[in-house]
């Protein structure tokens, strides 16, 4: 029992992230969704690898440094689970056949509805709050470090998607005069 207890911080992290990652999943396999695997993009691989390093660095920090996160940083790292959730499912879900993994010359449309009538990368909204969500939850040091790179590099691609959508789309420099980034009256 002495161990269960030890260890409930990271059974409750992998209990978020596994929710997290199939409620996404759902809603990606659905079946209006044409979903194209854009793994050839190397932008995605500038996002991908610092958040399986934000995931995993937390955890291994728990175990072979010890650290433990108080009663306060599993509140906040589970309500930036749960927020990170949201912004992505939602944002999924506002794309339907909109989502495309890669950043490439296919038009797929403008979508201006739900979350991107106000903002226009919930998805990466919700990434950033996913790399927080990790080191914060399990009170990590320095993991923190790849959470920094991940949300660059997540900057980076959001800048490389918005000069592609503004050269292919004509309505994208009025919708983007219109809405913000991803978070109002800030970015």
């Amino acid at each position: 029992m002495l161990l269960l207890n030890e260890y409930l911080p990271l059974l409750i992290y992998a209990l978020l992230f596994f929710v997290l990652r199939l409620s996404e999943r759902a809603v990606l396999i659905r079946p209006e969704n044409h979903i194209r695997k854009g793994w050839s993009d190397w932008t995605v691989w500038i996002i991908l690898v610092p958040m399986w390093v934000v995931l995993v660095g937390p955890v291994l920090e728990f175990v072979f440094l010890g650290y433990r996160p108080g009663l306060w940083e599993m509140i906040s790292g589970g309500i930036f689970f749960i927020a990170a959730g949201f912004f992505s499912i939602k944002g999924y879900l506002d794309l339907q056949t909109g989502f495309i993994k890669s950043v490439e010359q296919q038009s797929r449309g403008l979508v201006v509805t739900g979350l991107y009538h106000k903002i226009r990368h919930p998805i990466s909204l919700g990434n950033i709050l996913f790399c927080f969500a990790c080191p914060l939850f399990l009170a990590a040091g320095p993991s923190w470090i790849a959470a920094l790179i991940a949300v660059l590099g997540i900057v980076f691609r959001i800048s490389i998607e918005e000069t592609f959508m503004q050269q292919h789309m004509p309505d994208y420099e009025a919708y983007k005069a219109g809405t913000w980034a991803m978070i109002p009256f800030i970015y």
